[in-house]
């Protein structure tokens, strides 16, 4: 096959393989190509597995974390302590690779199989020196707990441990507060009993003794000095009524557990569960319960109106007559233990996703994670062409927008980084959204969960965001979308090396799409073409660069992927129309989220706008004229010409400026930090904290555009492009001519 005989355009206009000349896709086990560093996940140190417990204001640790403590206590730098670190090493990955493999298991238990493994392998001179060396080690292990890998069933082992804590220490502070209410509540009935004359009679006191004493005591002169000089005064019936019904509410509910367990159900008897496997269940269950929770805080607010003696039935009748669900006040709610919806992916569809939302909006300590093991089902379609929405976060957007609902949105890979935004999300004292993305199941054969999951962040098909409505009022304090990879851009860039035909080394910058995580997915095969070997049309552009090129000048070209197989050898895949517009209504929904997060702000940005055009005004007015005015007197002085630049900065020296070269107007800068975002290296600031170019080579020419783009005042300017191979340059050279 030839050149001529290819037609990669009808391909990506119309999907037709056998018109267009290229290959099918399907059938080959292909991977993005920066995956190619990442076959096996147990050979690196990553943040999974983790080991679940109750640690020191923490529920989880990292394998790695625990195994770096023991490296610090027992291998120091040097001598001995390298033979130790390397073996702990070892150990490490062995115990990751065993956990991959037989799923959660305690980590001690693990430990132990994998060490008497390891020892036993070892050749005889070194038998003794590892034996040392391991027990060693398994002496600094300090904590023990279940490991649990990335999978499809991390996020709710992760969440659910999270809660339990949670769980426990609400349910003990409340717990106490209810058992002290009880036994002051107790003591004032049986002070009013023990202060009656029939309890002071000398047979009453005689019978309490017992008979064993009934000679070492005259208890008709006990009952006499016992007895009030005064008529006693009994508690008013109304008072008494009161005390009597607030304690009999207290020790009859059912929301915080006794020390009563039952081994056999596994459940505390007769309380109240709180974990639930679908919304309808759990709303059900809040509103049955709510008439409860209601008398239950009526209780707790008279008995403690009570003890302290503080009761006035003028005020405080007609405010518990009228004590109802409306009368409950967030702290009163924050009071009971917190509602867990645990709801698989299976059964997240438009109905239960409604259900989900309707109960956020209870306002109650709900607490829902929504795991969703696929988030492309929404993309495959019934037949023909790609729909354009269908990614599985909108959820989490619609939870937001209820205003006062803790969310957060994150893979399954990213949840060890996360896990004190999971914390927060279950002390927060309203409900709460645990929208996480598994990895775990789809078309992503051979993948790792963790892999698949970590790319949906990276790719932007599921973002990482959390919204945080106790953290302040106004977006910038509640939104962060910082834990996502280069959150200023629309895609991340990163450095791919690779061996081309003719067997050199090729260097490239290289942008994760949306479009990359799709075509790590064998069900979507069929919108890729594969090109002959060697064989690359000059029209073809990387598929980032040709989602930002106008339609005027991506008519003839057409978009491409960069893939790899099992031996790592490299194909170029032509990319369908379909997927192209897919992953543009992705871009446009994480540009959105951008926003939210405070990133490319068009309100800011079109005010910074205004704000150069009116300062660029005052200055072109306040500049002193440049041609002489006629004098009035008649005087023959002139007046000498001056240079637009008098005034600006007397201490800027004139310079020759190379418009091929780029450069920055360093005296006007803001120090707003858009450029050294970009690119830390090729833009640096002064003594006075303004911007420069120190190199335009540790950098890329798009890096100088989009750096020209991004700042607020327009004073960079990218000149001409160093490197005439570098991808998309005559788009490059459209968008930086405004600037040159």
């Amino acid at each position: 096959m030839n050149d001529h005989s290819l037609n990669p355009i009808v391909f990506h206009l119309i999907g037709d393989i056998e018109r267009s000349g290229l290959g099918d896709a399907a059938g080959l086990d292909l991977r993005p190509a920066l995956f190619a560093g990442y076959a096996d996940l147990n050979k690196l140190r990553y943040d999974f597995p983790v080991v679940l417990g109750q640690y020191d204001n923490d529920f989880a640790r990292s394998l790695s974390d625990i195994t770096n403590d023991i490296i610090d206590e027992i291998a120091p730098p040097g001598g001995d302590g390298e033979f130790a670190r390397t073996e702990i090493l070892r150990l490490e990955r062995e115990i990751r690779t065993v956990a991959t493999r037989n799923g959660p298991l305690p980590l001690t238990k693990a430990w132990a199989s994998v060490a008497r493994t390891i020892h036993g392998r070892a050749a005889e001179d070194v038998s003794d020196s590892l034996g040392e060396c391991l027990e060693a080690a398994r002496d600094a292990l300090h904590c023990d707990g279940r490991l649990v890998n990335c999978d499809a069933d991390a996020p709710v082992a992760l969440v659910r441990q999270a809660w339990a804590i949670d769980q426990k220490a609400k349910c003990y502070d409340s717990r106490k507060r209810v058992d002290e209410l009880i036994l002051k509540l107790g003591n004032i009935l049986g002070a009013e009993t023990w202060k009656t004359e029939a309890t002071l009679s000398s047979e009453s006191l005689k019978g309490s003794v017992g008979a064993s004493f009934e000679k070492a005591f005259d208890f008709d002169v006990m009952s006499e000095m016992l007895t009030p000089s005064r008529p006693h005064e009994p508690l008013p019936s109304d008072r008494r009524r009161r005390i009597t019904w607030a304690l009999r509410t207290l020790q009859s509910q059912k929301f915080f557990v006794s020390e009563k367990w039952s081994e056999k159900t596994g459940r505390r008897n007769g309380y109240y569960a709180f974990l639930f496997k679908s919304a309808a269940s759990a709303r059900k269950a809040i509103r049955e319960r709510i008439p409860e929770m209601v008398e239950l805080i009526k209780a707790v607010s008279i008995a403690e109106l009570e003890i302290a003696n503080l009761y006035d039935r003028s005020k405080h009748d007609a405010f518990f007559n009228g004590f109802g669900e409306d009368t409950l006040l967030p702290e009163d709610l924050a009071f009971f233990p917190s509602y867990l919806v645990v709801l698989d992916g299976k059964r997240l569809d438009a109905n239960e996703k409604g259900r989900i939302l309707d109960l956020l909006s209870l306002g109650l300590p709900v607490k829902v994670l929504a795991k969703t093991d696929d988030i492309l089902t929404g993309l495959l379609g019934e037949e023909g062409p790609l729909p354009s929405g269908g990614l599985n976060w909108q959820l989490a957007s619609m939870a937001v927008g209820l205003n006062n609902v803790f969310v957060f949105q994150s893979a399954a890979a990213n949840l060890y980084r996360h896990r004190h935004q999971i914390e927060d999300g279950l002390a927060y004292a309203g409900p709460s959204l645990f929208s996480i993305f598994s990895g775990g199941r789809g078309g992503s054969d051979g993948l790792a969960p963790y892999l698949v999951s970590a790319a949906a962040v990276e790719s932007r098909a599921f973002p990482s965001f959390h919204y945080d409505p106790g953290a302040g009022r106004d977006w910038a304090s509640r939104l962060s979308i910082d834990g996502n990879p280069q959150p200023e851009k629309d895609w991340p860039r990163h450095h791919l090396s690779y061996e081309d035909a003719d067997m050199q080394r090729t260097d490239e910058e290289t942008e994760f799409t949306f479009i990359d995580f799709v075509a790590a997915d064998r069900r979507f095969a069929k919108f890729f073409a594969t090109m002959p070997d060697g064989q690359s049309p000059q029209d073809m552009v990387p598929a980032s660069d040709y989602m930002a090129l106008s339609k005027e000048k991506n008519t003839n070209a057409v978009p491409y992927i960069n893939m790899v197989d099992a031996d790592n050898r490299l194909h170029r895949l032509v990319v369908n129309e379909c997927l192209i517009r897919a992953a543009r209504s992705c871009l446009d929904m994480w540009r959105s989220l951008q926003e939210m997060g405070g990133i490319h702000n068009s309100h800011a940005l079109r005010l910074v706008e205004q704000e150069r055009q009116r300062w660029q005004a005052e200055i072109e007015e306040s500049a002193p004229q440049t041609e002489s005015q006629p004098d009035p007197t008649g005087s023959a002085e002139v007046v000498p010409e001056q240079s637009a630049n008098d005034g600006l900065d007397e201490a800027e020296p004139p310079r020759d400026v190379n418009p091929d070269e780029p450069f920055i107007e360093t005296i006007r800068c803001t120090t707003c930090n858009e450029c050294t975002e970009i690119n830390p290296t090729m833009f640096a600031y002064n003594d006075n904290k303004q911007a420069y170019i120190t190199d335009p080579a540790t950098g890329t020419y798009r890096e100088l555009v989009e750096a020209a783009e991004n700042c607020q005042v327009s004073i960079i300017h990218p000149g001409k492009p160093g490197n005439q191979n570098e991808p998309g340059l005559d788009e490059l050279l459209e968008r930086a001519a405004p600037f040159i």
